[in-house]
């Protein structure tokens, strides 16, 4: 259980179970309480488990070979119709999307996605930012956010929990932190404490980023009994997840979806 700090109410920690006949790890309990789910994250190694499953498909570097064949072997076994994702570029934007065509669709810029229509799984790629999925199991509607710590400060949580619950309760919402950096591992500079509105240490120090936004969530309105953190942390699991603070140039996708 995460209790960093004695204000914050105990929050669940979930070490998220490999999946059956795919290179992925899904919140076991998400899957026990909402069959009508697709969730995930994808992890580094293919199911030979010698060669990289790498989605990139953005960056300064060409995407690498069969990324294309990977993104497709995702929707195919995901049972979604279409997949949806996006050049992200640390911002707050979320779309919403009602039900493209089939395949995979690359809209504007933006770092998150929300839908309530059947068969459309979102995504968004990370190698140490967090992903953050969100369903409302009343409407059956998800967000998929990539929060980054630029993001973070620009409010891509605010708004992403807005769309989802859109007009209603907060606390009817559930979250779950996904697979990213730990706190032991990602020493910032003491802007980026500034940047998030947190006192503004002397140097170079360590922040746990899900821990900044579990607090943020719960300060929303979020019920903590909803909340969840993943064990997972990329930058000290290298045979399992991509990390940019590790050197890698590939990454691994979050995915959310509603099964058709």
């Amino acid at each position: 259980m995460h209790t960093d700090g004695p204000s914050r109410p105990r929050i669940a920690s979930v070490l998220e179970g490999p999946v059956s006949g795919f290179p992925a790890v899904r919140h076991e309990g998400w899957l026990e309480h909402f069959p009508w789910l697709v969730q995930g994250t994808t992890t580094r190694r293919a199911e030979d488990g010698t060669t990289d499953f790498d989605l990139r498909l953005f960056g300064d570097a060409p995407p690498p070979d069969g990324v294309h064949g990977r993104w497709e072997a995702l929707r195919s076994w995901s049972g979604c119709r279409s997949v949806v994702h996006a050049r992200q570029v640390h911002g707050a934007v979320v779309l919403q999307h009602d039900g493209p065509a089939p395949g995979l669709h690359i809209p504007t810029d933006c770092d998150g996605h929300a839908t309530d229509t059947e068969g459309v799984l979102l995504a968004v790629s990370i190698a140490d930012c967090v992903p953050v999925s969100v369903v409302d199991p009343e409407r059956r509607s998800v967000a998929l956010l990539h929060a980054g710590w630029r993001g973070t400060a620009e409010g891509i949580l605010e708004r992403g929990l807005g769309d989802v619950a859109d007009g209603g309760r907060l606390e009817r919402l559930f979250v779950h932190l996904g697979p990213s950096i730990c706190g032991r591992c990602y020493e910032v500079g003491a802007e980026v404490f500034e940047a998030l509105d947190l006192p503004r240490p002397p140097g170079p120090t360590p922040i746990d980023l899900r821990a900044v936004l579990a607090d943020r969530a719960i300060a929303l309105g979020i019920d903590p009994g909803r909340l969840s953190i993943s064990e997972w942390c990329t930058r000290c699991e290298p045979g399992t997840f991509f990390s940019h603070r590790g050197g890698d140039g590939g990454r691994q996708v979050a995915f959310l979806g509603v099964r058709s």
